[in-house]
């Protein structure tokens, strides 16, 4: 336990070491995003229902996240699966990053 599992991502698609760098920007910016303290933030967390986070609010958090880890987000194929906790969201950062050329 304690690590975040790629839902609906190959092993190979998952860059390990990117999920843990936004796993950590997450729990760094989330609160920065929410305008608020956010305590027991887990890969299990739901971004909606239990955080309270919104459309805009998503964007945002998505925004910031490629500032922080100099990365470009694919959001074309994201839905609301990916969007359900901090850790399927990570997970999907992780494989769906654009390579900057």
């Amino acid at each position: 336990m304690g690590s975040v599992e790629a839902v609906g991502a190959t092993e190979s698609t998952v860059d390990a070491e990117l999920l843990g760098r936004v796993a950590d920007s997450m729990a760094e910016l989330l609160p920065r995003v929410l305008k608020r303290e956010v305590t027991d933030l887990g890969t299990d967390t739901k971004l909606f229902t239990e955080l309270g986070l919104s459309s805009a609010s998503t964007l945002e958090l998505l925004l910031e996240l490629e500032d922080e880890l100099e990365i470009q987000i694919d959001v074309e194929e994201i839905d609301q699966a990916d969007l359900e906790t901090v850790g399927t969201l990570a997970a999907y950062i992780a494989a769906h990053t654009v390579a900057d050329e």
